[in-house]
């Protein structure tokens, strides 16, 4: 997290790199048959996984995939995972083979590939659940974690998402929908863009009640205090232009959660700002309605880290609790497309943030808010 906030406090990017096969497995501390069974996208979960259960200085028995060992279960830890074309792609990837497919092939492709070998792996025996809403895919995934313990019904939660880069088919068809920039100069919110620019990535949160954390000595990085989930029932790929839901479900989630300040109480927004002109515009367009002329300060972490599908909300989050930690925020995004009308919506000061907005949307109609506070 060190390093990539300070690529994030430059404005630069899209990063570039990828871990090979055997980076993977070294990270996360996979060997022998386990490693030899898996997708790309459930090994970039389990390393991911495997980077936050260790910062959060969480122990415990690592179990096997396939029934040998030792065995440890969880009862009150659940898990929330997510994948936009993981599955898909593993499936691609197995079937362009042509060799005989493996009795694992399925549960590379399932649904809850993702959850199956996060939940057997670190003994998570409580209420899992496996999500897929697009682009919104990460940030569902955290506003369904955080309502998961405030209803009670879970003590912890592992929140995962990771998604592979995009296949040949897979991107081909990206493409035609139009949703792929073509062009190197394409970026979030710059009169340039023109598209999304997809990169493979993943990222895991671990979610604890006050009462669990405090039980085990545990230091928080930030606390979820809230957020909204809804659907546009607009279109099957676009978004509803006057952004009415999105519109919504912020004053529901501010009144209900901040109802002293409201929106004067966010200091930051983390916009979903995926590139492609008609979701910027849409986005850009409900939150000056909402907030005013000035707008809290804002970030578009996509320009740092391109699209990295479902993972893509639970990373940004990830760079959110980070900021909040550090009192620190990301610089206002450069280079601006004028007809977004941001030039003078700029705070004349940089606050240090206290809360944070968290704004996604995804193909298909899924809106997600969540409001993230420093500790």
């Amino acid at each position: 997290m060190e390093g990539l906030w300070s690529e994030a406090m430059r404005d630069r990017g899209p990063l570039a790199g990828s871990f090979d096969h055997n980076a993977l497995c070294s990270r996360a501390f996979l060997e022998g048959p386990d490693a030899t069974i898996l997708g790309r996208h459930q090994l970039l979960a389990l390393a991911a996984v495997e980077s936050a259960w260790r910062s959060a200085a969480l122990s415990g028995t690592r179990n096997r995939l396939r029934g040998e060992g030792t065995r440890e279960r969880h009862p009150r830890f659940g898990c929330v995972t997510g994948s936009s074309v993981g599955g898909l792609a593993a499936m691609e990837e197995d079937l362009s083979e042509g060799s005989r497919l493996s009795p694992y092939a399925l549960s590379r492709w399932r649904a809850n590939s993702l959850g199956s070998v996060t939940t057997l792996r670190y003994g998570l025996g409580g209420a899992d659940f496996s999500v897929n809403a697009a682009s919104a895919t990460g940030a569902q995934a955290l506003f369904l974690a955080g309502s998961m313990i405030r209803s009670g019904m879970a003590d912890a939660v592992v929140v995962v998402a990771a998604d592979p880069f995009p296949t040949e088919r897979i991107l081909e068809t990206m493409m035609r929908n139009g949703s792929v920039s073509k062009e190197e100069t394409s970026q979030p919110l710059s009169a340039e863009r023109n598209g999304m620019k997809p990169v493979e990535g993943a990222a895991s949160l671990i979610l604890e009640s006050e009462e669990h954390a405090a039980a085990r000595g545990a230091v928080p990085v930030a606390e979820w205090i809230g957020g909204e989930c809804a659907n546009e029932s607009y279109h099957l790929m676009a978004p509803n232009d006057a952004s009415p839901v999105l519109e919504g479900i912020l004053g529901t989630c501010l009144s209900r959660n901040l109802p002293d300040d409201g929106a004067r109480g966010v200091d930051w927004i983390s916009l979903h700002a995926t590139g492609t002109p008609r979701f910027d515009r849409a986005e850009i367009s409900c939150l000056k309605r909402f907030f005013g002329v000035r707008l809290p300060w804002i970030s578009a972490f996509k320009r740092l880290t391109g699209h990295a599908l479902g993972a893509s909300g639970l990373i940004e989050a990830a760079l959110i609790c980070e900021g909040l930690k550090r009192g620190e925020l990301p610089p206002w995004p450069m280079e601006i497309d004028p007809a977004l009308g941001l030039c003078d919506a700029k705070p004349a000061k940089q606050p240090t943030p206290r809360t944070a907005l968290q704004v996604a949307q995804g193909m298909g109609g899924t809106v997600v808010v969540n409001l993230l506070k420093a500790v």
